[in-house]
């Protein structure tokens, strides 16, 4: 399966199980968020952190669909936004050059 198939797949899934509600997906999202933050605080990157990291994208390109927005193009506009940015990483943060 492709990445845009695999997208429309989650984004009619959504459809089908009638997840309409902005902001009770954005609740999913969050608590799936949550569970990254879980597995991080633990240092722990397996299976539970895999699934967390999947289960996460899938609210967040469900709560795109719901607020009619194409999730590939999110991600592109995103992209395009940051990657000519300049600066350096300090304690594990990009931090962004001013000007």
């Amino acid at each position: 399966m492709t990445t845009d198939e695999l997208i429309n797949a989650v984004l009619d899934w959504g459809e089908e199980h009638d997840l309409h509600d902005p902001k009770a997906q954005l609740n999913k999202v969050i608590e799936e968020v949550g569970e990254i933050a879980h597995e991080v605080s633990r240092n722990r990157y397996g299976e539970d952190f895999a699934d967390a990291i999947g289960d996460s994208l899938v609210t967040i390109i469900i709560l795109a669909g719901i607020a009619g927005q194409d999730p590939r193009s999110c991600l592109l506009e995103a992209y395009n936004t940051i990657k000519d940015r300049k600066g350096k990483t300090t304690n594990g943060t990009f931090v962004r050059e001013n000007g």
